[in-house]
């Protein structure tokens, strides 16, 4: 009968102690070494770190071939965040490089306004000059509840650290439309796969 007492009691204390030894970690990993806003990293889980945040998208006609109002390069602007050892901009804020080698995640927030019925609009990730994603297609019907569409989409892009990128929209049939002046709807944010 002590044999079983010993043995329980001995099994209570590795129970007990596994559960100090975790909540000393996870008192340890996720509230006292949480990462500071200055670290780039978004989630301690993600994997992710955020390298480049912009908060102002404009429409830019200056680069041939994208030099209409039905296809123009998003122009981003207003750097909130900037790890510059991952990218570098150019081309008047419309072409970025990604210098590490390996994943990133590319995110776009982006009110299109003025966008008729009866169109199909397109957002492309280009890279070296030549399509590599689709960020979003709209497709409007002939009556269209409103003229302005929002485009959320994140895709993952493999950098060689020599590839430029910039996006590209357009409008299949021509028609002219433009990016919400409201900035609160904007945003385009770089981050690396660690």
């Amino acid at each position: 009968m002590s044999e079983r007492k010993g043995a329980i009691i001995l099994l209570w204390i590795v129970a007990f102690g596994s559960l100090g030894f975790s909540g000393y970690l996870f008192v340890k990993n996720e509230i006292f070494s949480a990462p500071s806003p200055d670290s780039g990293v978004t989630s301690p889980d993600s994997g992710l770190t955020l390298v480049g945040l912009w908060d102002d998208l404009a429409k830019n006609k200056e680069f041939a071939p994208y030099t209409t109002d039905y296809n123009w390069l998003i122009e981003f602007d207003n750097n909130q965040f900037n790890i510059s050892n991952y990218f570098e901009v150019s081309n008047n804020n419309t072409r970025f490089k990604l210098l590490k080698e390996g994943f990133y995640k590319i995110t776009l927030l982006l009110r299109l306004d003025e966008a008729t019925a009866d169109e199909v609009y397109w957002a492309y990730l280009i890279r070296n000059g030549a399509f590599d994603h689709c960020l979003a297609r709209i497709a409007i019907s002939e009556n269209p509840g409103s003229l302005d569409h929002q485009i959320e989409s994140s895709v993952y892009v493999k950098s060689t650290g020599l590839d430029n990128f910039s996006i590209r929209c357009y409008s299949t049939g021509s028609a002219e439309f433009k990016i919400s002046h409201l900035q609160t709807f904007n945003q385009l944010s770089i981050e690396y796969n660690n």
